[in-house]
């Protein structure tokens, strides 16, 4: 079985399983997905309004230990002979075993995610595309395995705090035994809901093609593009995603056009479904895409198992997220195309960009690209007192174009051959040096990062200065500080439960 299909089909048993297993029922991981998607960790999220609800109903037990408010205690405690602080320590009981099944069934289906993630690396090592050699592959493997273990340790802890309430309704709220056990139940469930928050920054599944995007961060990326758009998709794919991309993109130059280069041919195919993904209608982009591709090419680009129209529309969302200076850059040159803008200088074009918003790193993304006949040297200086490293300096070898691909007169964006935006877009940036670095910043609030293109002597030829703003990533932020604050509060109060137990109990005995 191939690994496209273990997509669809990750519960299916294998000859290696064990006779027990193989009779037992199994929910379809799509089917599991898609409730928890709707219903548990995303939709209604009663993965955290069951805790959230239950929080409200401890303090309210909490607060009429000692006597019922007056319209419980006229109306409704002579009818049921229970107190209010009894009735919501009972209610919080049903929410917290709501909130158990809720926890256990998210992790029966992220344990589902990762016995399909192994089960598609083993899949991948027997069809000779050898996953754990990619980079990321460790670090997705510990994100996977963490995420895990924090849910394992959440239910445990959900399941402690029920466990709790159930010593006090037997010791009854009024007593000090009661009062105790109320305050450690409160405890385990604080400490559950801070393991739960920090998984909700890297979710994965293995139904869709793109399940596990979200999961992964790329530990490198080149420093010069070669082949620009391929190697910024390669950089932020998944190690299952790229290693049936490589193979895909063999297969895909054998339905490329005789004649046409193969690097260019690439570029054009991924800068059509860019500007797909960014508004170009079809019929035009299966047009572009002809020039390229014979009709057997065309219809294996369409119509591949893996790689759909979504999977690409994910790809580009995912990577317009992390790099949006790059798809601005590249922007910026389309619209001085279409309005026939003639370059800063007359032999040599050069563009930066930067987020203007850093978060965690920041992405410097330049393109050089020579317009001349000569081969020239330029130097790209980096200087900035407010990330690291705080001096670069960059020596590139500009060799001249296969063509000239920049235009005085506007032009249109789609268009028979390759005069039009999309044919110039994709030669430029096929002939172009396109520069990719990472600076880490060092401190919040205002930076600026001073760039600069010189000659070999020196000489300046261009200078730019970036203004942005490092400050933390809001939802990732406030995550971490609720996880950090639940582990201080319910380590404090099952601390304190401890203390007072043993002092409850010493009493006793004296």
């Amino acid at each position: 079985m191939e690994a496209q299909d273990l997509l669809t089909q990750p519960m299916d048993s294998t000859d290696d399983d064990p006779p027990s297993s193989r009779f037992a029922f199994r929910f379809p991981e799509s089917i599991v997905h898609a409730i928890d998607r709707q219903i548990i960790s995303s939709g209604l999220r009663l993965i955290m309004f069951l805790p959230a609800f239950a929080i409200v109903t401890y303090f309210a037990s909490w607060a009429f230990s000692q006597s019922s408010p007056a319209w419980w205690l006229n109306n409704i405690e002579p009818n049921i002979g229970m107190g209010f602080s009894t009735a919501m320590v009972s209610l919080t009981f049903v929410v917290l075993i709501g909130f158990i099944l809720a926890v256990g069934f998210h992790r029966y289906r992220v344990g589902l995610s990762l016995k399909t993630f192994h089960k598609q690396v083993e899949a991948s090592n027997n069809a000779h595309r050898s996953v754990q050699s990619l980079h990321g592959y460790d670090g997705l493997l510990f994100q996977l395995r963490n995420s895990m273990a924090h849910h394992t340790r959440a239910l445990v802890l959900a399941f402690l705090s029920a466990s709790m309430l159930t010593f006090v309704l037997f010791f009854g709220i009024t007593s000090d035994l009661g009062a105790l056990f109320l305050l450690a139940s409160f405890s385990c469930l604080i400490l559950s809901i801070g393991q739960h928050l920090p998984t909700r920054n890297t979710p994965f599944n293995m139904v869709e093609r793109t399940g596990l995007l979200s999961a992964y961060a790329p530990p490198v990326h080149p420093s010069t593009l070669e082949m620009v758009f391929n190697d910024l998709l390669k950089t932020h794919m998944d190690p299952l995603l790229r290693s049936q991309y490589d193979e895909f993109s063999k297969e895909l130059e054998h339905g490329f056009k005789r004649g046409v280069d193969s690097h260019f041919a690439h570029e054009k195919y991924l800068m059509t479904l860019y500007r797909h993904a960014t508004g170009l209608d079809r019929n035009t982009m299966e047009s572009e895409m002809a020039e390229i591709f014979t009709k057997k090419g065309m219809k294996f680009a369409f119509e591949h198992e893996v790689f759909t129209l979504e999977v690409w529309l994910a790809l580009f969302g995912k990577i317009s997220q992390t790099c949006p200076a790059f798809f601005r850059m590249v922007d910026r040159l389309k619209q001085d195309l279409e309005s026939g803008r003639s370059p800063a200088m007359k032999d040599l074009i050069f563009e930066v960009d930067m987020e203007n918003v850093v978060t965690n790193k920041a992405n410097l993304f330049t393109l050089f690209h020579n317009l001349s006949e000569q081969t020239r040297t330029v130097v790209f200086r980096i200087q900035t007192p407010n990330f690291e490293p705080k001096d670069l300096a960059l020596t590139y070898r500009l060799e001249p174009g296969e063509s000239y691909w920049w235009s005085d007169v506007a032009l249109p964006l789609a268009a028979k051959g390759n005069e039009d935006v999309l044919g110039k877009m994709s030669g430029l940036l096929k002939d172009s040096t396109v520069s990719w670095q990472t600076l880490i910043p060092k401190t919040t609030g205002d930076a600026t990062v001073s760039v600069r293109l010189e000659e070999i002597n020196g000489e300046l030829l261009l200078g730019r200065q970036i203004n942005v703003r490092v400050r933390s990533e809001f939802r990732q932020w406030l995550r971490a500080t609720g996880s950090l604050v639940a582990a201080i509060l319910g380590g404090f109060g099952l601390v304190s439960f401890g203390l007072l137990l043993l002092l409850e109990l010493f009493g006793t005995v004296v």
